[in-house]
């Protein structure tokens, strides 16, 4: 399958999320309405230029009793969207380009300081970079408009720390153990000509840095990037959920959805906080299923989660993004001290064995997991026969290794995340669901 960059900004919600698709739909956006935040674009319900298909659509759709009001009903849409393509700011940056800036060179604030190191890049590093307060700022008159790598030589174990342009986060370095200072790259980072601050601040901390090294983008954006096809995994996925990838496909490069997790939905005091700050809402609304996991279930949990989603949907004219924090089944939790049931999702209080399940030798385990499979794909199912298209993330962050589907080795989680998928897909004919990779490694792709 042709791999895209990515189909959507959703922010606040996806780590390097991928829309992956295989069949779709050709309908127009021109006009369409806003859910969210009547500042950001939507995709609406029915299609004006072709109402012959909506109502067949309608006519064949199974008949849903789900119904939840958390609020007012919206009535007021962005129908304004500019869906033009967007000039795509040239590169002045020589290919050749190389720039190193030495740590020891830097400003430093709090803890951090200049060690020596004859061994390093300008012979020696910082370090102390560990909490809040602590710093590491850098900063060069750059000579050219356009994109770069920028690659932090850093060692210290797995660690994740911020960058900063300017004074603003632009992303994150991750560095992974090594005997020396290794690559820790950001890359595309669009620099204006003059000058500029690049800053690292904690968020782990307890990293050494040894040089930063701005080189021209190895693989700079293109027009071509921003050109992502509205076509779905699943090539009967509903019309609904074709229109609402129409929809992010359409404004990939043009606007970014905001959005929050919320599991209260409009009841939440998310939502409450920052309509309160900003005068708007998000259009994004992220939920978690985990209430409804079998193991959840056994200790009596009571979720409303689909009614949310579809009050966020049908209501409040916003998009629904639903991931599954997936407790341990029975007696494969371990349930025990500071490791209690409703934590079965991660590692340490979970006994699961994925490359054992996936293997054929834990059988238990995985029928298990295909019954809990099945049990999501009846909630899953309420939201289809309700119209509601949900962006799916399922087994996420995986190769983080902190859940208990990601303490395996990447084949076994593939074999699940396609079980997952066929069954969904195939056997439960969830027509209605955006598949969202979420597994951060591609080696887990």
């Amino acid at each position: 399958m042709k791999k895209k960059r990515t189909a959507a900004l959703l922010a606040a919600i996806m780590c390097t999320s991928v829309l992956s698709g295989c069949g779709g739909g050709n309908t127009s956006t021109e006009g369409n309405a806003a859910p969210g935040s009547t500042n950001a674009p939507a995709a609406p319900d029915t299609d004006p230029e072709a109402p012959d298909k909506a109502e067949e659509t309608e006519a064949a759709a199974p008949v849903s009793d789900l119904k939840a009001i958390f609020g007012e009903l919206r009535t007021e849409y962005n129908e304004n969207l500019d869906l033009s393509d967007y000039p795509l700011t040239p590169s002045e940056v020589p290919g050749d380009f190389s720039l190193t800036l030495e740590a020891e060179e830097g400003k430093l604030t709090g803890n951090a300081a200049v060690y020596d190191m004859p061994e390093a890049s300008g012979g020696g590093f910082v370090k102390g970079v560990n909490v809040e307060g602590d710093s590491l700022g850098l900063t060069s008159d750059i000579e050219y408009s356009g994109f770069y790598d920028l690659n932090f030589l850093t060692q210290g174990g797995h660690k994740v720390n911020n960058v900063l342009l300017d004074g603003v986060k632009i992303g994150d370095i991750t560095t992974e153990p090594s005997d020396f200072f290794a690559d820790t790259y950001i890359r595309n980072v669009y620099l204006e000509k003059g000058g500029h601050e690049i800053t690292v601040t904690p968020s782990w901390g307890y990293i050494d840095i040894d040089c930063l090294v701005l080189t021209a983008a190895a693989d700079p954006i293109t027009a071509e990037d921003y050109k992502v096809e509205p076509v779905l995994v699943n090539p009967n996925a509903d019309d609904h959920t074709r229109r609402m990838f129409k929809f992010l496909c359409d404004i990939y490069g043009k606007y970014s959805l905001a959005g929050q997790y919320a599991d209260k939905g409009r009841e939440s005091r998310e939502l409450a906080r920052i309509e309160k700050q900003t005068g708007k809402k998000f259009a994004v609304l992220g939920l978690d299923v985990s209430g409804y996991s079998l193991g959840s279930q056994e200790h009596g949990t009571d979720s409303r989660t689909v009614e949310y989603a579809y009050d966020w949907y049908h209501n409040a004219g916003g998009i629904v993004q639903l991931c599954w924090h997936w407790t341990s089944p029975g007696e494969y939790a371990v349930n025990s001290g500071d490791q209690p049931w409703f934590s079965s999702f991660y590692k340490e209080a979970s006994k699961i064995e994925l490359d054992k399940i996936m293997n054929g030798e834990d059988k238990k385990g995985y029928q298990l997991l295909m019954d809990d499979i099945d049990n999501m794909s009846q909630q899953l199912a309420r939201l289809r026969d309700a119209g509601v298209p949900v962006l799916w993330r399922p087994l996420h962050e995986a190769s983080g290794g902190w859940f208990w589907w990601g303490d395996c080795e990447a084949e076994s989680y593939k074999k699940l995340w396609n079980v997952m998928y066929d069954k969904m897909t195939t056997e439960h004919g969830l027509t209605n669901l955006i598949w969202v990779w979420n597994g951060q490694s591609a080696d887990w792709y």
